[in-house]
């Protein structure tokens, strides 16, 4: 969808400045509209993308030192709507990998195939993405970035929304209110202060793991780890791990650790973490002696959840003139890296329910909902199915329980029939990528029969296949290591 210059240009006003504030106002300022950010952090823009990563302190933005990659949907939506924001990403270094690139390597039919020219995954740091988005929304002519400025509340006739309370008492007017505040967003509180017969629905769970991830800078004259047939990650029944490439040089690991297991914490530490990545074949191209030295401590990011919101219940929105877009509205675990490109789904949706609908304030409300329910809620809904299986396994792995028949299942499928079937069939990757990059409905991948029928084979000749090679050690091993390297 390219950009619409709009008839009747709204005063819009945007509550937050990060991925999905961001967004927002980018794409409805270039249809147009007039739009203010309002953004509590009170920082200036470093010089850099490098002093964003080192100085800049993102306090609403708790995973801004964590792993990050731009799937391919958010890169669409960037080439369609912000060629000159991907430009920016490609000029601050960062990794960009075609399908081309990625294919496994014991694939033997690599001949280029239609619309391969999406299947790219834009890979840097989460703070050059917004330095660089930052730098494009206050160059925007139309836009305003109001920094240091809080929001109290919302200005309404009833549940009719018609601007913003601010922290200093002052009032603004808008057409509209986007909030995009983020997982720990205030809007509930606002909605419910307007005391409005309906209210919204919260549904929530836990996303069983807690993120840690520590940053690399190559050293002079060294250049990226190849990905090999390995791949770059692996879930190990007891922890999870990756590799993502960066920008300028830069690269991390980040392991996903179960939130029962107390004992792998000791991962926190430097010494131990730098021992624990030592031992993944998988890793060992991203670990070999004067490669890199590292540029972070290992950061963690706990409480993670998956959660969506709604705000129009049983077809009655809770309030008119206002819209709740990124984390504050629905998140994912992160894992996934799901976030970026739903707030790039929900920008989308908002311009096009805006350029559709003009000032009729229920039809955008509306038209978000059905945005949410069709393009968004599937993503957050395998979401929850993939971690409460992983939670599940993990929990039994943990106190030698028989695991949950269900979730065995759909692991030994997705590793005896799915993952090979990927590694030997173009075709088969191309979807298995198309869904995980979220261009793609995620239930379309296992209602494709070729790829059930390729899946189903590859399964059905699991023992027929050599032993898979050992890729880590055990996790009593693998702890050991850790805890001999402490340094703590």
């Amino acid at each position: 969808m390219s950009a619409v210059q709009v008839d009747d240009p709204q005063n819009i006003a945007v509550v937050g400045g990060g991925m999905a504030g961001m967004l927002a106002a980018l794409v409805l300022a270039r249809d147009g509209h007039t739009v203010t950010v309002y953004e509590r952090d009170d920082t200036d823009l470093p010089a850099s993308a490098d002093e964003a990563f080192e100085q800049w302190e993102r306090r609403g933005a708790p995973h801004a030192r964590q792993s990050h990659a731009l799937l391919a949907r958010l890169r669409r939506f960037l080439r369609e709507r912000a060629p000159d924001v991907l430009d920016a990403l490609r000029e601050q270094g960062a990794t960009e990998l075609s399908v081309e690139q990625i294919l496994p390597p014991d694939i033997v039919d690599r001949a280029p195939r239609p619309g391969d020219d999406e299947l790219a995954i834009l890979c840097c740091r989460r703070l050059t993405i917004e330095w660089v988005l930052r730098n494009a929304v206050t160059a925007e002519a139309g836009l305003t970035w109001r920094g240091g400025v809080g929001v109290s509340g919302l200005l309404a006739d009833g549940t009719d929304v018609r601007g913003l309370r601010l922290d200093d008492g002052t009032t603004v007017d808008a057409d509209l209110v986007v909030v995009a505040g983020g997982r720990n967003s205030r809007v509930l509180d606002w909605i419910a202060d307007l005391e409005g017969a309906v209210q919204p629905v919260e549904e929530l769970s836990e996303a069983g793991i807690i993120y840690l991830s520590r940053f690399y800078r190559l050293r002079e004259g060294r250049e990226m780890p190849l990905l090999t047939k390995d791949g770059a990650g692996g879930d190990l029944g007891y922890v999870a791990f990756a590799g993502f490439y960066g920008d300028n040089g830069t690269f991390s690991i980040t392991f996903g650790v179960p939130t029962g297991d107390r004992e792998l914490m000791a991962l926190r530490d430097a010494g131990a973490w730098e021992a624990a990545i030592r031992t993944l074949v998988p890793l060992a191209p991203w670990t070999e002696e004067g490669l890199a030295d590292p540029i972070s401590d290992v950061e963690s990011m706990a409480r993670l959840r998956n959660r969506i919101r709604r705000f129009v219940v049983d077809g009655a929105p809770v309030a008119t003139g206002l819209v709740v877009i990124g984390d504050a509205a629905v998140a994912t675990n992160p894992w996934y890296g799901k976030g970026c490109s739903l707030a790039g789904i929900a920008a989308e949706a908002l311009s096009g329910a805006l350029a559709e609908h003009g000032r009729n304030r229920l039809a955008i409300a509306l038209a978000m909902d059905e945005a949410m329910r069709d393009e968004m809620e599937p993503h957050y809904e395998l979401a929850c199915r993939q971690d409460a299986d992983r939670t599940r396994l993990h929990a039994s792995l943990r106190d030698g329980s028989d695991p949950d028949e269900a979730a065995a299942a759909t692991r030994d499928f997705i590793l005896n029939g799915l993952v090979p079937a990927t590694r030997a069939d173009p075709d088969v990757f191309r979807a298995f990528f198309r869904s995980f990059n979220m261009l793609d409905d995620p239930n379309a991948l296992f209602a494709d029969p070729a790829v059930l029928s390729a899946a189903g084979a590859a399964h059905a000749a699991k023992d027929e296949r050599p032993p898979a090679p050992t890729l880590a050690p055990d996790r009593d091993e693998f702890l050991a290591v850790a805890m001999a390297a402490t340094t703590g």
